[in-house]
């Protein structure tokens, strides 16, 4: 089971296989499916993990510190985006573009440390 996590080849088959499961979850339950919500919006957590342990094989330290800043920059800025131009902050609103923002940060950043991985194995 370590190796689905400590592994890139185990990594895209664990993520695959959340995905398969998820997928089949949303086939099963579409009356009760949240209408906006798609497979992508469950990689983060998983992305993030992966990329902590493909960064402390290659490096003495981990991205993750500052994958989490950058989420916390991501989100004061989107705030102030959002209070500046509309005025106010609707919190539905606010919280899927972050999510949605998230999901593009952690998939780039996931990209940056498999390519780091592949590069200096």
């Amino acid at each position: 089971m370590q190796e689905l996590f400590t592994t890139w080849f185990g990594q895209i088959i664990l993520l695959a296989a959340v995905s398969v499961i998820i997928l089949g979850l949303r086939r099963v339950g579409r009356r009760i499916w949240p209408r906006g919500l798609v497979l992508i919006d469950f990689w983060p957590p998983l992305l993030i993990v992966f990329t902590h342990f493909l960064t402390r094989q290659v490096t003495d330290s981990s991205l993750l510190p500052y994958e989490v800043v950058s989420m916390m920059i991501l989100g004061i800025g989107l705030t102030l985006i959002e209070g500046l131009q509309r005025g106010e902050v609707l919190y539905g609103r606010f919280f899927k573009q972050y999510w949605r923002l998230l999901d593009i940060l952690t998939i780039v950043v996931y990209l940056v440390a498999l390519m780091i991985h592949l590069v200096f194995e």
